[in-house]
């Protein structure tokens, strides 16, 4: 197989080809499958003219010696979903996908990130594969309709962001430890630019209250200090079983909440957005 060749076009719009001689059952066998069948393709014979075709139709063609197929898109990695989804966005797509905002897509980005863990968590490998499929299309449409960036921009500045954390393999060849790695991460984090904090209300609450109390925001009452100061007797005893503590702690916080027929994330969620909207006073 040839290899995959860039031609940006007059329009600037990014195209991808295939270069004979090649047999179209072939290209069927391997690509067939990357693309609806009614996407366009067009062919390009060495001397003669321009044919667009439909993409089912591929296996009927056969590429010789200079001729060229140009794909409806980008056939590596998730170019052929990004082609799907561009059919569901355009005029005469899907009705539902074109009404959806960010926003709306929200509660799936998020129950199918869940879904993802929850097929990891089990063990279920070809569950986990499906599950992740259904995250990255989330993350696919998303940018889609963004109006500031394109999956090219989320791709390339997580790109960059994983290099300037690891400068002992992209930059500086030292040999480092575990530790210095995790430690050099965080300074490294700390150097990004700061965030305004206008809609935390979207984590779980324990996932909140660490992101505040990452920042020094903790409540001063008095059973925040007793409790953490009990747990701080607990860790200190037996520090060996950090993660069973705390993970023993939120249960009976949990327990409690149940016998007194309370919900204990919800108990602190209202807590964290109430005080989110009472100019930071947590007394």
């Amino acid at each position: 197989m040839s290899e995959w060749t860039f031609h940006p076009s007059d329009d600037a719009e990014d195209h991808f080809f295939i270069e004979g001689p090649f047999r179209g059952e072939d290209l069927y066998a391997h690509f067939g499958d990357y693309f609806p069948g009614n996407s366009r393709a067009v062919l390009y014979p060495y001397q003669g003219t321009p044919a667009e075709m439909d993409w089912k139709d591929l296996r009927e063609i056969q590429l010789r010696e200079k001729d060229r197929l140009r794909l409806p898109g980008n056939p590596t990695s998730i170019g052929p979903l990004e082609h799907v989804l561009s059919r569901l966005l355009a005029a005469d797509g899907c009705p539902w996908d074109r009404e959806q905002t960010p926003l709306s897509l929200l509660r799936y980005l998020l129950d199918e990130s869940y879904e993802a863990g929850e097929a990891l968590v089990a063990g279920d490998e070809a569950g986990l594969a499906d599950e992740l499929g259904d995250v990255l299309l989330q993350i696919v449409f998303q940018s889609a309709i963004a109006e500031s960036f394109s999956l090219a921009t989320v791709v390339n500045h997580q790109i960059a962001k994983l290099m300037r954390r690891h400068p002992h393999v992209f930059f500086e060849k030292v040999t480092t430890t575990k530790a210095d790695i995790a430690k050099q991460w965080e300074q490294l984090k700390a150097l990004d630019p700061p965030r305004t904090y206008l809609a935390e209300w979207v984590y779980p609450s324990l996932v909140w209250a660490r992101r505040l109390g990452k920042r020094g925001i903790v409540p001063s009452t008095n059973i925040f200090t007793a409790v953490s100061e009990l747990l701080e007797v607990y860790i200190g005893n037996d520090g060996g079983k950090l993660e069973e503590t705390l993970a023993d702690a939120a249960w009976a916080v949990a327990d409690v909440s149940r016998q007194h027929h309370q919900d204990a994330e919800w108990s602190l969620w209202t807590r964290l957005a109430f005080f989110s909207q009472a100019d930071n006073n947590f007394s």
